[in-house]
């Protein structure tokens, strides 16, 4: 686990949880297979996960939760791996307990960063990061983003890392910023030397993602003004004056406007 000299001594120990949507398609039941992802795309989300914990750890200054739909062998080898396991029901809209799940995991626990695994573990990762003000990257597999993706992302400003040139200018033809997505190439099958330096690329990632919004002074700075940009209440319209009737039915509508009272003159 070689990682770039000083780098846990020189800050603080990252706490990374892993969103996973799935576990691998030899452990999948019908009930726990994401109707929005591919056998592929969960094999491929499983596996970096699997590399991550290997390669990455304490001494590279980061440590993992894995929060996963189901117990069993992937879990077990999260646990060998000495990453703490969470078990929490992940379909594709993600249920009031598990959002309450991983708030409670994020606060509890003080995660730093969560780190999204398929498009479902993306939007539980989007509502809970959202209300804890906690930044979420997104590994996004295949060749293109899928829509969900694209919906959290626009949403709550969520970072973005591809595996693919194909995704990532994809992701750059549908408007996404560049300095919001990365492309982190990842193969199973890769060389050693490829793959390590793959994977450190995506820890120091993770690490520049949680120190981010830390420098910002708040944490998931990014997500809280997404958040509240909708909210915001829009100019109130100049009312021409001898209009009461206008004026009493902006009063009704518009939050916290002081009421104007129509005289007869």
């Amino acid at each position: 686990m070689a990682a770039p000299a000083g780098v846990a001594s020189a800050s603080p120990t990252v706490h990374v949880v892993e969103v996973v949507g799935a576990v691998p398609p030899d452990e999948t039941t019908d009930e726990l297979s994401s109707g929005l992802a591919a056998a592929a795309d969960r094999l491929g989300a499983t596996e970096l996960v699997e590399r991550l914990l290997e390669r990455l750890g304490p001494e590279d200054g980061l440590r993992f939760t894995v929060v996963c739909p189901a117990d069993g062998a992937f879990a077990e080898r999260m646990r060998a791996r000495g990453a703490e396991v969470v078990i929490v029901a992940m379909p594709d809209d993600p249920p009031w307990h598990a959002i309450q799940v991983l708030v409670g995991l994020i606060r509890n626990r003080q995660a730093d960063v969560l780190h999204a695994h398929l498009p479902n573990a993306h939007r539980l990762a989007g509502l809970a990061g959202g209300i804890t003000r906690t930044p979420v990257l997104s590994s996004v597999q295949g060749a293109q983003l899928d829509m969900p993706d694209l919906e959290v992302h626009r949403l709550i400003a969520s970072q973005l890392s591809v595996v693919s040139e194909a995704s990532y200018f994809h992701a750059l033809g549908l408007g996404i910023a560049q300095e919001r997505i990365s492309l982190d190439p990842f193969d199973a099958e890769a060389d050693g030397d490829a793959m390590a330096a793959s994977l450190d690329a995506l820890g120091e990632r993770l690490r520049g993602v949680a120190t981010q919004t830390a420098v910002a002074g708040s944490r998931g700075a990014a997500q809280a003004r997404a958040l509240t940009q909708p909210l915001t209440a829009e100019p109130v319209p100049a009312v021409p004056a001898g209009a009461p009737a206008v004026r009493a039915v902006l009063d009704e509508l518009v939050p916290g406007r002081t009421r104007t009272v129509a005289r007869d003159r």
